[in-house]
């Protein structure tokens, strides 16, 4: 290792090193957070997976059943339905 490659490590675990800081600050600001609703108000403690959005497990949010493609076609004909009711009430025509 010469002296260039010596020097860009050294720079690269320092960053390393702020970002894992930087991490923990992080994460002892949210336990405070945490902590300071179980103390004060433990009714409004917002859940885990709200709190720290990195825990959630990306397999558990598509297990979530989807609706079905119909559902979504008739509730975009019942809109398009009362735009045109709108429309027609709006120009004085129609039913």
């Amino acid at each position: 290792m010469d002296f260039g490659e010596i020097m860009t490590q050294i720079n690269a675990n320092e960053k390393r090193r702020l970002e894992d800081l930087r991490a923990k600050a992080y994460m002892d600001h949210r336990l405070s957070e945490m902590v300071a609703f179980a103390f004060n108000d433990p009714a409004k403690m917002p859940k885990v997976e709200e709190a720290y959005p990195f825990v959630r497990d990306p397999v558990e949010e598509t297990t979530e059943p989807d609706e079905p493609d119909w559902k979504q076609d008739q509730a975009l004909l019942m809109q398009q339905a009362q735009r045109i009711r709108q429309f027609n009430k709006d120009k004085g025509g129609g039913s």
